[in-house]
């Protein structure tokens, strides 16, 4: 079954216990800060690829944008809510980024786009997800369901969770295919498939001195077949995240996503 019928189905089941009468929770007008975004690499010979970002969290009514995502709540409240999404994907590689990717084209960064949905039940919350390329670049889809709890109270919280991601074929084939003209002794032409990968998360936030704080997302995943049997990949779990400082600015600090 499609990943978007999945998303769809969970939409309808969740959707009856909205109640859009009252009002999004208030969050501190601005925040600005600056992070190190370490994407996922199980390509052979490459071990990481890091990215600085700076991270802005700032909220104007429906409109939001949180680190490096923004946000447009179409409808919902605290308890459930969905959302337009934008956000970008800092997956990439070079042909120089190892010997064993020697001969193959680029593969690009891009922006993606989608929708999401949050239920949140006392300390409980669910996020399902589903974005698509903007740009042209993989041309694919991919959506994940993720459950978590938060630990913690208003000076440091910490968020396990854990969930599942799916990558449609051209998502797959773009980042982990080697196209026939790519194909080299050792190194065959493989074309990708949908791929399910399973991975747990844990997030931290704690406030520092004053206005300053830290946020930390940590995602650990194991890879599908469709992406361990491709000829450039030599590792099944890969690790990914982000590591940030902020600073707010207007209504006092506070937690951030």
């Amino acid at each position: 079954m499609s990943a978007f019928l999945v998303l769809l189905s969970l939409l309808a089941f969740l959707a009856p216990g909205i109640s859009i009468a009252q009002p999004p929770p208030k969050r501190p007008p601005v925040m600005i800060g600056a992070g190190v975004v370490a994407s996922p690499s199980p390509y052979e010979g490459v071990r990481r690829n890091l990215t600085p970002v700076p991270l802005l969290n700032v909220n104007l009514g429906r409109f939001s944008f949180r680190g490096i995502q923004a946000r447009y709540r179409l409808w919902g409240d605290r308890r459930l809510n969905l959302a337009a999404v934008l956000q970008p994907r800092f997956q990439s590689y070079e042909g120089g980024d190892s010997r064993a990717l020697e001969g193959m084209a680029d593969r690009r960064k891009t922006a993606e786009a989608g929708l999401e949905l949050t239920r949140r039940l006392g300390r409980w919350r669910l996020q399902v997800q589903g974005v698509t390329d903007l740009l042209g670049r993989h041309q694919g889809q991919e959506a994940s369901a993720q459950l978590g709890y938060r630990l913690g109270g208003r000076r440091f919280t910490l968020s396990p969770g854990a969930g599942v991601e799916w990558a449609s074929d051209r998502f797959v084939d773009y980042y982990y295919g080697v196209r026939p003209g790519e194909a080299r002794a050792g190194r065959p032409a493989y074309s990708g498939q949908d791929a399910w990968s399973p991975f747990v998360a844990l997030v931290a936030r704690v406030r520092l001195t004053g206005r300053w704080g830290a946020f930390t997302y940590l995602r650990h995943s194991w890879l599908d077949e469709p992406v361990t049997d491709s000829p450039i990949v030599d590792r099944a779990t890969v690790y990914s995240g982000v590591v940030a400082v902020s600073y707010a600015f207007g209504g006092g600090s506070g937690e951030g996503k």
